[in-house]
């Protein structure tokens, strides 16, 4: 612990400090960059490229913002005392808060790549009050943004704040990680997170500039009707265009998988995972290759485990743990990357201090009922059917042809519900969901909060029921349920996991 944190005894010996003074510096370049493209397209469309009308408008824009910037620092400042973080803040609407130690939830550290040149970090505190950051202070040089932590991670554990941890209680720096990837084991993960993000990059910065792009060149059917008509297209064989058709094909597959790793070595570069006995015991995950997250996850706050895979990743042997806890991380986030790419006999370690175990080999899952995948099919099959109609009619006949769509997506409708299954043992309850996107949660059943039977008007019909598993920290748009299994069942299922919530 740092000693400018060991020496807060009493609320009135801290006096109230203001943050890092290259936090300007730092904020006003974050501000700058968000209206940097700002400033590109009034050159090219309000000025008509004139420099002696952008320059002065940059300069005057990077006045205001550092101006503003340092008024704003000038304004905010914090006291850290034994008990307590008091923050006053506010220009013209002054607002002071103070946040005991006892409120605050979690506390989770931050840089991004300059805060990490200059030496700052930002802490963030979650009180679970908003669902997210409650107190955040912005730049702290790295030792008081970390004593801070510690302060209040001790403070949580019942420890006093002049009080030295035991020799047991402190991980050692060389402590061997509970699990980490190196380049390799992140690139292996990147394999598997196929991703756009670059066509979504590429489309907003064009949308932005779209008075630089020739007229109609978002409208799909300029194109539909300009290419058939090129002679140079006319003449190519039809054995060329199946290649160059193959090869745009490729291109779309090396783009999404440039992007897929790119995407996951920007996230998970340096991850490392520690288990943290100090205070309270946790798991401490420290990653990112620009922005650097350094969050402490407590043990006795994870709620439930999910285990990730695809048919290619299980294929070959790699999963994602991920713990559903109270806990949230820099981004508000609850579900929390243990081990992005990892193999089963290094999650069970894991597993095994949160007293979350993997499902028996000999357990037996249960199916949901076939209306699962064919209701939606039928649904699906006359929605595309109409659109391929529709858009074939009024725009072009080729449009008809997205009527081919309907395959596949009955295809995965289908793989869904084999893959939708149930299952519980003495302690815990699992339940898959999804082919491609393959999912295990592992709930054990002193951590349902509640359950729920619902009815849609399809349901009635056929007797059907979905039951919603309700989990502290869980997600409130993707709760954990089962769906379309027959209303006794799903009666006797609520009222079993009522009984063995209530006995454990």
């Amino acid at each position: 612990m740092s000693d400018h944190m060991a020496g807060l005894t009493t609320p009135d010996a801290a006096p109230f400090r203001r943050l890092h003074p290259l936090s300007i510096l730092m904020k006003s370049a974050t501000m700058l960059g968000r209206n940097i493209i700002a400033i590109v397209v009034l050159h090219f469309s309000l000025f008509d490229q004139n420099l002696a009308y952008t320059a002065p408008a940059a300069l005057a824009l990077v006045a205001l913002v550092v101006g503003v910037t340092a008024l704003i620092w000038s304004r905010f400042t914090y006291q850290v005392t034994a008990r307590e973080i008091r923050i006053k803040s506010g220009l013209l609407n002054r607002n002071n808060r103070s946040i005991p130690f006892d409120r605050i939830q979690d506390v989770s550290l931050e840089q991004t790549l300059f805060s990490r040149l200059i030496g700052l970090m930002t802490v963030k505190l979650e009180t679970g009050a908003g669902g997210g950051d409650d107190g955040q202070l912005d730049a702290l040089a790295r030792p008081d943004a970390e004593g801070l932590r510690d302060t209040i991670r001790d403070y949580k554990a019942g420890l006093c704040a002049d009080e030295t941890p035991s020799d047991d209680q402190v991980v050692g720096a060389e402590a061997p990680p509970l699990f980490a990837m190196d380049n390799r084991r992140i690139l292996i993960a990147g394999l598997f997170n196929f991703s756009f993000v670059l066509f979504a990059i590429f489309g907003a910065v064009a949308q932005n500039l779209d008075f630089l792009l020739p007229d109609g060149f978002f409208d799909p059917r300029r194109w539909i009707e300009a290419l058939p008509e090129q002679e140079a297209i006319n003449s190519i064989s039809s054995k060329v265009r199946i290649i160059g058709a193959m090869a745009a094909i490729s291109s779309l597959v090396t783009i999404g998988l440039v992007s897929g790793i790119v995407a996951t070595f920007v996230r998970e570069y340096g991850f490392r995972l520690d288990l943290v006995n100090s205070g309270q015991p946790g798991f401490r995950r420290r990653r990112g290759l620009f922005t650097r997250t350094d969050m402490v996850m407590p043990i006795h706050r994870v709620q439930a485990a999910v285990i990730q895979t695809g048919p290619l990743r299980e294929r070959f042997g790699w999963y994602h743990l991920k713990f559903i806890s109270l806990a949230s991380d820099a981004n508000g986030e609850t579900d929390h990357s243990a081990a992005p790419c990892a193999r089963l006999t290094e999650i069970e370690p894991i597993l095994d201090l949160c007293k979350i175990h993997q499902a028996p080999l000999d357990l037996e899952f249960q199916r949901v009922n076939p209306a699962f995948w064919w209701r939606k099919a039928v649904i699906a099959g006359l929605l595309i059917t109409a659109i391929a109609l529709g858009t074939g009619f009024f725009l072009h006949p080729a449009f008809q042809a997205i009527s081919l769509l309907a395959l596949p997506v009955i295809l995965i409708l289908f793989l869904n519900w084999q893959h939708h299954q149930y299952a519980l043992d003495n302690n815990q309850m699992y339940v898959r969901s999804g082919w491609w996107r393959r999912k295990l949660t592992i709930l054990p059943f002193r951590k349902i909060q509640s359950v729920d039977i619902s009815q849609s008007p399809l349901d009635h019909p056929l007797d059907l029921a979905t039951v919603t598993i309700g989990i502290a920290g869980g997600s409130t748009t993707a709760p954990l349920r089962i769906h379309d299994i027959p209303l006794q069942m799903a009666t006797d299922l609520r009222a079993m996991l009522v009984a063995r919530q209530n006995q454990a």
